[in-house]
């Protein structure tokens, strides 16, 4: 890595590169961090990698256990179900105001239009050779539909709920493990939702919510208990 690279930056290029390896399975669900092969698999000293590491506990990403060291975090099936249960419950919470912010904010309608045709176009876009810089583009640019439609609720402790859930921690699972008809299936559901949103339906709205949560969750419940079984 470059010396001129300051603390701060090397520190976010470190946080960036552990997660990356979590997503391409370099590091597994479950494995013990070992501070050392970080340092030299990086190319970087100590302090820094700690640094990104404590970032990544507060994150819930890993684990830390003290006396015993640190480890990925990993997603057991059975906590797929109450994961997305408690999505779709802040989902579902504030439908009502989440429909009139919207219609009567242009600034979040056109956030929420930008976001599904980016995203949109993103995966269209996508060929046979599915990077892990082009997934976690697709993951970030979903997080941000579903913290700004949460946000559009008005109410900041729903969406510190959403992020303390930490999508990443399961979405990950699903790099090279899932169709490119599925990512466009998605999309699909997202511009579904800002539809309902649009029409000021509220049950179309909630039907949505329904559908795309009950999808991501059977998504990923499959692999993870593929997983086990092997």
């Amino acid at each position: 890595m470059s010396n001129n690279t300051n603390k701060s930056t090397l520190v976010d290029i470190i946080y960036d590169n552990i997660r990356r390896d979590i997503t391409e399975h370099v590091l597994l669900p479950g494995q013990k961090i070992n501070i050392k092969d970080l340092s030299d698999r990086y190319g970087a000293s100590v302090t820094p990698i700690k640094l990104a590491l404590n970032r990544l506990i507060s994150e819930k990403i890993i684990e830390n256990f003290p006396r015993h060291g640190m480890k990925v975090k990993s997603v057991k099936a059975d906590e797929i179900d109450e994961i997305f249960d408690m999505r779709l419950m802040l989902d579902l919470q504030y439908v009502h105001e989440i429909i009139t912010s919207v219609n009567f904010n242009e600034k979040l309608r056109e956030q929420l239009k930008d976001n599904v045709r980016v995203h949109k176009q993103i995966v269209t876009d996508l060929n046979s050779d599915f990077s892990v810089d082009s997934y976690l583009k697709i993951y970030h640019i979903d997080y941000m539909f579903h913290e700004l439609y949460l946000k559009c609720s008005g109410n900041t402790k729903i969406v510190d709920l959403f992020q303390y859930i930490n999508p990443f921690l399961y979405s990950n699972y699903l790099f090279q493990r899932q169709s490119r008809e599925k990512d466009i299936a998605g999309v699909k559901e997202h511009e579904i939702i800002l539809n309902a949103i649009l029409s000021e339906d509220e049950q179309a709205l909630r039907d949505a919510l329904h559908l795309h949560i009950d999808n991501a969750k059977q998504a990923v419940s499959l692999i993870l208990k593929v997983d086990k079984m092997l």
